[in-house]
């Protein structure tokens, strides 16, 4: 209904008859000495989609969706992965969380209010503050079909801990009445080869069962494999023949309890409870399985607009912006986080030209170029496919954003002083961002959370940007009130992961004389 509303309004704006001003694109002109113009520039968002690595666009939940869930996006499932293929024996095993259908909207609403000052007729300085409010709609559908992992009986099953602590205090002491009886020369030693062989396969598949149960450094464990998946039986195959061999061939039978594996197929449900688990699971917020959105203050901008040309048919100005760190600062912890803003601060420069061709063609041409200073930023330190990163992995970093440069351009035709329509076309373009550790400890501390080296660099990838959209614009201009309503569509993106967004917006602008004679 807000939208509605304003449309309305434009239509009654049009009532009277002065020449045409308002644009798609932004404009070279600026209020007069003395005078105030606010502008009113709401802008909705919207996108399901996103362009990756130059490639055709794929759902924004196509990470968590297919037949077979599993490592390609979630690192604690591909470490998992490994250590199942060496305790169970199966070199070909595939970790799957089941079948997944994951759906996302985002949803990005800009309301910025601008204060323009005219001090001569050729200059002018400007004020804007932006209201932003962003939501994510979500839904997850996971199926058990062809599931072969489980949530880990430590979250799930009282006990599981003491279960787990004799298990593996028996194995440790198996293993080391082995290898101490190796040193005593014991079974024929040296060289006796099989009892050497068991006790590496021994400390092999203990230490991967370890990492399976309890994680690497401080991080958990969320999954383990189904009691009657293939791979559950061949650990608990794995786990007896190793038990029976101590007992038969080297006289250490103290081994015997087995390997405590899942009987909980995922849900959403149970997902999410692994979400927010802090050390099992991933230390999220929020579950990311259902609707959320924040509102906040942006990032406010100040600025100045220079007219140096100012011909009937033809106008030229060149406006610079400063774009200050007022948003509020991203959260980490938020699983598919949006930004309110960048938290840092920018500089901006543009050139705005228009040309009016046969009094009915106006051709409308800004160029702009930005430079982002550096800044920190508090992120989940993984590849940029990852999508669910363990709370251990988060760091302030420092952060330096990579520049960018934007073209847009509007042809629109004069139907009569009132109303004009045509099309948009806008080109964007952005550096790749770079991070960096602030002290050689926090790298250190990380690798200790981890447990492996983690370079700060691998969030550089996937962040540069590029894209196109193109759509279609009309204004219309009243007595005193002027505005414009377009509609845009990004139809390529290269560089990282860009979204297929649509982009609606409407200007308002009215103006006050405050201070000075005449007009």
């Amino acid at each position: 209904m807000p939208l509605v509303r304003l449309l309305l309004l434009l239509v009654v704006a049009a009532s009277a008859t002065t020449a045409l001003a308002a644009q798609a694109v932004e404009r070279t002109d600026i209020p007069r000495r003395g005078t105030l113009r606010v502008t009113v520039d709401p802008r909705i968002i919207t996108w399901d989609r996103q362009y990756t690595n130059g490639t055709a666009w794929q759902p924004l939940g196509a990470p968590l969706t297919g037949d077979t869930v599993g490592s390609a996006a979630i690192p604690s499932v591909a470490r998992i992965e490994q250590d199942v293929r060496t305790a169970s024996g199966l070199s070909g095993f595939l970790a799957s969380l089941g079948k997944g259908l994951f759906s996302v909207r985002q949803e990005r609403r800009t309301f910025p209010i601008s204060a323009e000052l005219g001090v001569t007729d050729r200059l002018a300085v400007s004020v804007m503050v932006p209201i932003v409010r962003v939501a994510t709609r979500t839904r997850l559908q996971l199926s058990p079909t062809g599931s072969n992992l489980g949530a880990n009986p430590l979250a799930t099953q009282a006990g599981a801990d003491v279960a787990y602590t004799d298990f593996f205090t028996q194995f440790d002491d198996a293993l080391t009445q082995l290898a101490d009886s190796i040193t005593a020369g014991h079974y024929g030693c040296p060289p006796c080869p099989q009892a050497q062989a068991l006790a590496a396969q021994g400390a092999a598949v203990r230490d991967a069962l370890r990492r399976t149960v309890y994680g690497v450094g401080t991080t958990g464990s969320p999954f383990v494999p189904l009691a009657q998946s293939d791979a559950g039986l061949a650990i608990g195959t794995t786990v007896g023949t190793i038990q029976q061999d101590l007992a038969t061939a080297y006289n250490i039978p103290s081994f015997t309890d087995p390997f405590l594996l899942s009987v909980d197929s995922l849900n959403p449900d149970r997902m999410a409870a692994l979400l927010a688990d802090p050390v099992l699971g991933y230390g999220y917020r929020f579950s990311p399985f259902r609707n959320s959105f924040r509102i906040g203050l942006g990032d406010v901008e100040i600025g100045a607009k220079y007219r140096i040309v100012t011909g009937s048919r033809y106008a030229v100005a060149v406006a610079g912006t400063v774009r200050l760190p007022t948003a509020g600062r991203d959260f980490a912890d938020d699983l598919l986080r949006q930004s309110l803003g960048d938290h840092q601060l920018d500089v901006e420069a543009r050139l705005i030209q228009e040309l009016t061709v046969a009094g009915r063609v106006w051709l409308n041409l800004a160029v702009r170029a930005g430079v982002q200073r550096p800044g920190t930023r508090f992120v989940r330190v993984a590849p940029p496919a990852a999508v669910l990163v363990p709370a251990q992995a988060g760091v302030l970093l420092s952060w330096d954003p990579g520049d960018y440069a934007a073209v847009d351009f509007a042809p629109l035709y004069r139907f009569n002083p009132r109303f004009a329509a045509g099309l948009t076309l806008g080109y964007w373009s952005r550096g790749r961002d770079h991070f960096t550790f602030r002290t050689s400890q926090d790298s250190t501390d990380l690798e200790t959370r981890l447990g492996t080296a983690t370079s700060a660099a691998v969030l550089d990838q996937g962040t540069s940007e590029r894209w196109v959209r193109v759509g279609a614009a009309v204004t219309f201009v009243g007595a005193s009130v002027e505005g414009g309503f377009s509609v845009e569509q990004t139809i390529s993106g290269s560089g990282g992961r860009v979204p297929a967004a649509t982009v609606f917006r409407i200007v308002l602008r009215k103006a006050w004389k405050v201070f000075g004679s005449g007009r």
